[in-house]
């Protein structure tokens, strides 16, 4: 078995089709990859259409569980695979036509521990949000130079991953938290010996409207705020604690850090109507010293950004008039 495609499934029941669909219209004999789905406590009719489409294709394997959020049913998929790579692929997203044999050729040539490829944002009436593509130019770097020279992808769905590779380096999703990609794929490339990128575009994300990053439900946005807090306070750890500060992606990891703070500060500065989270958040931040905000990302919004959220003052002014207004 060359691959494992692992499919999280919770209350999908419009995209899943269109999803499944595309991971059979492919270039690569369907005896040499499975399809590993896994119902995530769905209450709407998502498992009925799974078992509907395991009639027109009879190698999806479906798995139930009770709900576990992403990380766990990407988690539990790791644990079912059998493939020598394996394919993460949410159920909203898809892939494009006869791109799979590409990939996974170009990863079993060059013994991959990572192969990360292009992806396309698309918004719902199929327009397209944006593109993210890296290059290596057919070089295969360590994980420290990738992340040194790689502006790459947080997610995990555009990338092929050595399934023993996860296994031996017991790489697994922090679970209960958003965003957990950003902190798996810091570990994951740092831990890598082998990672290339290909700019070829291979899958479609679609961007939803009502999705977590983009919601207006107070309580789902304090957790993104504290989920983001979570994962740049884990990372910033793995840094301090497994990476020597003489190496060269000890920068690059602390820039990643600090544009995660940008961003969570963003949030908690327009979408927080609790002055309480803004000062917990800032205490949390000195005490970790990373308030104020201490490296630059090499994104000019970000660092704009970071430059006024370090003005203290300004800042916590500029929070409570939001607070205000936001009530």
């Amino acid at each position: 078995m060359k691959l494992s495609i692992i499919v999280p499934v919770y209350n999908v029941q419009d995209y899943l089709k269109k999803c499944l669909d595309s991971l059979f219209n492919q270039d690569i004999e369907t005896n040499e990859y499975e399809v590993i789905t896994v119902n995530d406590g769905s209450t709407d009719n998502s498992l009925i259409i799974l078992k509907e489409l395991k009639d027109i294709y009879p190698s999806i394997k479906i798995f139930t569980q009770k709900n576990q959020g992403l990380s766990g049913a990407r988690n539990t998929g790791i644990e079912k695979a059998s493939g020598d790579y394996i394919l993460f692929v949410d159920s909203d997203d898809y892939i494009l036509k006869n791109s799979l044999k590409l990939i996974v050729d170009i990863a079993e040539e060059r013994n991959l521990d990572i192969l990360e490829f292009g992806a396309e944002g698309i918004s719902e009436t199929d327009s397209t949000v944006y593109i993210s593509q890296s290059s290596t130019l057919k070089k295969i770097l360590t994980g420290e130079e990738y992340l040194a020279n790689i502006s790459y992808m947080s997610s995990a769905c555009n990338k092929l991953y050595n399934r023993m590779f996860l296994n031996n380096k017991n790489l697994r999703f922090m679970k209960g938290v958003y965003i957990e990609d950003i902190e798996f794929n810091t570990r994951a490339v740092y831990k890598a010996t082998r990672i290339e990128a290909i700019d070829t575009i291979v899958a479609h994300f679609l961007q939803r409207e009502g999705s977590i990053t983009r919601t207006n439900n107070a309580a789902k946005t304090k957790k993104m705020i504290y989920d983001i807090h979570t994962v740049l306070s884990s990372i910033d750890q793995f840094n301090e604690t497994t990476i020597s500060s003489k190496s060269i992606a000890y920068i690059p990891i602390k820039k990643r850090t600090c544009a995660l703070i940008s961003t969570m500060l963003l949030r908690v500065l327009t979408d927080i109507d609790d002055y309480k989270i803004k000062k917990d958040i800032f205490n949390k931040l000195k005490t970790q010293n990373l308030y104020p905000i201490p490296y630059q990302t090499d994104d000019k919004k970000k660092d704009l950004f970071r430059w006024f959220s370090n003005q203290n003052f300004l800042f916590s002014l500029t929070c409570k008039l939001y607070c205000l207004k936001n009530k």
